[in-house]
């Protein structure tokens, strides 16, 4: 069969037309995955957080990005807590998530099986030792309270804390936090002095420390009480992110696996490893995160 000239020449636009349809579904479709795309030609990235301390750190990574020429931009979406944050970044209604540590990421990733990368490091917050009653550690009596948080990522790492101190120590096949492994006090091998380790809510132990000889505190509540974690606490680990005994605890920036060599990202990470955000995170945090780049 012949086909006329005309006819030939209008289905093999009609051709064209359809594939050029089918290769921009499919640049919207990648967009969509990895960030949202404007009429401007603007990515919108989302990122997870849990607190809204950390939006101006943010801010001024958007800053970056902008001065940098890069048509990328953050938006913080707030999370009640990591463990819907990580639900929100596997069901992809945010691309990254920015709000917790490698050891809480490791115990969901064990628990759920999630297919998460890390990207990029950001800071660590300090969980020290507090008192109202004693100087240093040394002056604990026999059968003194200690208060510790009383949910399992940060009640383990409190009693990592208590053997760092001396005070106890742990059976160490139950202390492999970087595994997503805390210890719980059933796991406790040695504890010389008797010491009573009372589970507290987490944002009244500063508070309470009136009713017992020590509290285990995290920093940002120690902040939010006005006291100073680095001058005010009795005993604390140094917080150099390169010993063994801190790296669990470094918040981290995390991607899906499949994503994560998205250039957007590689952006973000850039713009926030930069010194300007350096010393607005040591200025704006009050101690409670120590930048880790």
């Amino acid at each position: 069969m012949n086909i006329k000239p005309s006819i030939r020449s209008r289905v093999f636009t009609g051709i064209r037309t359809g594939l050029a349809i089918i290769s921009a579904m499919g640049v919207l479709l990648t967009a969509a995955a990895c960030g949202s795309s404007s009429a401007s030609g603007v990515t919108t990235v989302k990122v997870a957080l849990t607190t809204s301390t950390d939006d101006p750190l943010w801010d001024q990574v958007n800053k970056n990005l902008e001065s940098e020429g890069s048509k990328v931009r953050v938006k913080t979406v707030a999370m009640k807590s990591a463990v819907l944050g990580n639900q929100a970044l596997e069901a992809g209604d945010v691309d990254l998530s920015a709000q917790q540590h490698y050891a809480f990421l490791n115990g969901e990733i064990k628990e759920k099986g999630y297919d998460f990368t890390v990207i990029g490091e950001a800071y660590i917050s300090p969980l020290n030792i507090y008192s109202n009653k004693i100087k240093k550690v040394s002056e604990l009596k026999n059968g003194d309270k200690v208060l510790i948080p009383n949910d399992v990522t940060n009640g383990g790492r409190a009693l990592i804390v208590l053997q760092e101190a001396g005070v106890i120590k742990v059976d160490p096949d139950k202390n492999d936090p970087a595994k997503g492994v805390y210890p719980a006090q059933e796991d406790i091998t040695s504890n010389p002095k008797n010491i009573e380790i009372v589970p507290t809510d987490r944002n009244m132990i500063m508070s309470s420390l009136d009713d017992a000889a020590a509290g285990i505190a995290n920093a940002n509540a120690v902040v939010d009480y006005g006291k100073s974690p680095e001058k005010d606490s009795i005993f604390k680990i140094d917080p150099d992110p390169t010993k063994d005994v801190n790296k669990p605890w470094i918040n981290v920036i995390v991607a899906r696996t499949k994503d994560k060599d998205n250039q957007a990202y590689k952006d973000i990470i850039k713009a926030y490893h930069q010194d300007n955000v350096r010393v607005l995170m040591e200025n704006e945090s009050k101690g409670a995160e120590i930048p880790t780049w």
